[in-house]
Formats: C-alpha cells, structure tokens, sequence
C-alpha cells in the first residue's frame, strides 16, 4: 500500500479501498458504463461512419490493381457526366460544354459511354441509377 503524505506527514491507511461499483449512464438514448475495462470488453464489434458498416478487427479484403482502377474510371466517368449534365442541361452554357467536351478528348475517355450516362439516366445526381445504366452500358458492349 502507499502512504498518503499529507503536510509532510505520511500517513498509512488502515484499510483498503473500497471497489468502485460500475455504473451505466444514460445520456441520449446512448448507454455508457462507469469502468472502462469492463466498457471495453462490452464494445460491439460493428462500427459505422458515415453511414458504412465495418467489422471490427477484421482484415480488409485486397482490392486488386483492376478492381481499383475501375472504381476510379467509374467516378471520373459520373463526375465528367455530372458536369456535362450541368453545362448542357441546367446551364445551357456552351463554352462550358465545349470545354469539358474537349477535356473528355484529352484523357480519352469513351464517349459513347459518356453519352450513355447523360442520356441514360434521368437523374444524375443518384450514384445507384447512374451505376446501373453504366453497368448495362458496359455488359452490353462486351457482349
């Protein structure tokens, strides 16, 4: 045991602490418990942000270098559609139009594909619908 110093006085304790209850709070409709050992062993395993659910202590799946790659060409795909969607349709701006028409050109991207996603989706701003008309767009061309 320690000994309390108290006015430069030591002073030994005749007995020994008392344990600490543990303690569940509320706050919220959020239950949060007093020890923290014991809060942690009752910690759930599932973790989400932003709305994404993660396991946690599980290891990531590897994406492969394709896998990726198409992710990425997919949301330059939807982000160069967007802008075009904007330009030609809200905006009616033709310098825009030209401009983001030639930046297509220059990282040469299909333009089919492009017109697929403008013409193909109503709107444009939903990720899911713009994925599925991108995923026909594409087993259609493979087939």
């Amino acid at each position: 045991m320690s000994a309390l110093l108290y006015r430069g006085k030591t002073y030994e304790p005749h007995h020994k602490a008392a344990p600490k209850a543990c303690r569940v709070l509320n706050y919220h409709q959020q239950h949060y418990n007093t020890c923290r050992e014991k809060a942690q062993r009752d910690l759930h395993p599932q973790l989400s942000y932003r709305g994404v659910a993660y396991v946690k202590d599980q290891v990531a799946p590897a994406i492969t270098t394709a896998e990726a790659r198409s992710r990425n060409d997919r949301q330059a795909y939807f982000a160069i559609t967007r802008d075009l969607a904007e330009a030609q349709f809200k905006l009616a701006d033709d310098e825009l139009s030209r401009r983001l028409w030639d930046d297509v050109g220059e990282r040469e991207l299909d333009v089919e594909r492009i017109n697929n996603l403008l013409y193909g989706c109503t709107f444009h701003d939903d990720d899911a619908a713009m994925q599925e008309a991108d995923e026909a767009y594409l087993k259609g061309r493979k087939d």
